[in-house]
């Protein structure tokens, strides 16, 4: 395992998580990570059969003036199930 480095945002530090528990773990399926610079969009993925995906979608909002993180799971046909994700969390984000 390589030396850890400066986390910038909340990315790196899911994606340090994600290569740590694989690494370790050595899982069947791999988890997978992606999200946004700065983190407003998090997402951690797992797909347990070709051309399938279980989608652990987090976006940071604020609320009333108060931060909130919202969490939603998306389970289905890759691109379909993207897509489904995606519109959510642009939705949560005030961008659609």
């Amino acid at each position: 395992m390589s030396e850890p480095q400066p986390q910038k945002d909340a990315m790196d530090v899911l994606q340090a998580f994600v290569n740590d528990y694989n690494a370790r773990a050595r899982p069947a399926i791999p988890l997978g990570a992606a999200g946004e610079a700065g983190g407003a969009q998090l997402r951690l993925r797992y797909s347990p059969a070709e051309g399938q995906v279980s989608i652990f979608h987090m976006v940071a909002i604020s609320r009333n003036g108060r931060p909130a993180i919202l969490v939603q799971c998306f389970d289905g046909p890759t691109a379909d199930t993207a897509v489904q994700a995606g519109l959510w969390a642009s939705k949560q984000l005030g961008r659609r």
